[in-house]
């Protein structure tokens, strides 16, 4: 079944109900997008029903509702993927329903939560808002995470409450004024995952070269790096390491890390 394109052009609720339709066994393998963020992952399908998901760290049925939320990126339905155990038992009807009504609350949510990089901390001096605030428990939960070094994505997993709950806490506490959105130091988040990310798949070697990079576009202080330089870097970065470690390798390691730099300057 050749069934592939873009979701921006094809949305999910047509995807699911097609393969329904079709009774097919499979995964659609998709490459999405929302603002600042890029994912990938997979929605499984047994006999037209969708019986289980895999994106990122969520559960299932989480990962299932967060493709709804994605705006454009490529899909692919293969039919030779298949999911052993299902893991979700909702019905397709209840799916596309919850993920219409996350898609709904997701869009509404980006303006006080633009990115789920944003790292929140705590207001210095709270009182000063000079209203009384009542806390719920998942928000209290939500507050005792907040320590200027947790992403909104971190604070989501280690509390267990999903993505879409947490974004909607955060939100709160924003306007309540307990918290507050905590500039970002490229010193201590992007240069370091960057260095991470290259040792990692590439090895120390690929590290000097990066390094080398950041010098020959100028980047002296790490902290005051501006976006057009380190994709400068990364620009410089990548040629060279195509001589050294071929395209197969290089291509979708940097790709990933420009859509990083987009990611961590939106959210700034």
């Amino acid at each position: 079944m050749a069934l592939e394109g873009d979701l921006s052009e094809f949305q999910l609720t047509d995807i699911i109900q097609l393969i329904d339709l079709s009774k097919k066994t499979g995964g659609v393998y998709i490459q999405g997008r929302r603002p600042h963020e890029q994912l990938t992952g997979w929605l499984y399908f047994r006999d037209g029903k969708v019986v289980g998901a895999k994106l990122d760290d969520l559960s299932p049925l989480d990962a299932a509702y967060t493709f709804f939320t994605l705006t454009s990126g490529s899909f692919r339905f293969n039919d030779d993927v298949r999911l052993d155990i299902p893991t979700i038992t909702q019905s397709n009807e209840m799916i596309i329903m919850e993920g219409i009504m996350r898609q709904d609350a997701w869009m509404k949510l980006q303006s006080q939560v633009p990115s789920l990089s944003m790292i929140p901390r705590l207001v210095p001096n709270p009182a000063a808002t000079g209203s009384e605030i009542n806390l719920e428990a998942d928000e209290w939960r939500i507050l005792t995470m907040v320590n200027g070094k947790n992403t909104v994505t971190q604070i989501a997993q280690r509390s267990g409450l999903g993505e879409l709950r947490t974004c909607e806490i955060i939100a709160r506490l924003l306007q309540s004024g307990l918290i507050e959105k905590r500039e970002l130091d490229l010193s201590e988040t992007l240069f370091p995952e960057f260095d991470n990310i290259v040792t990692s798949a590439l090895g120390n070697s690929a590290r000097g070269i990066l390094n080398e990079s950041y010098t020959r576009v100028g980047v002296q202080d790490y902290s005051k790096a501006t976006r057009e330089q380190i994709i400068s870097a990364l620009d410089h970065f990548e040629a060279a390491a195509l001589r050294m470690f071929g395209a197969s390798r290089v291509y979708g390691l940097v790709n990933d890390m420009r859509a990083y730099v987009d990611q961590i300057f939106d959210s700034m």
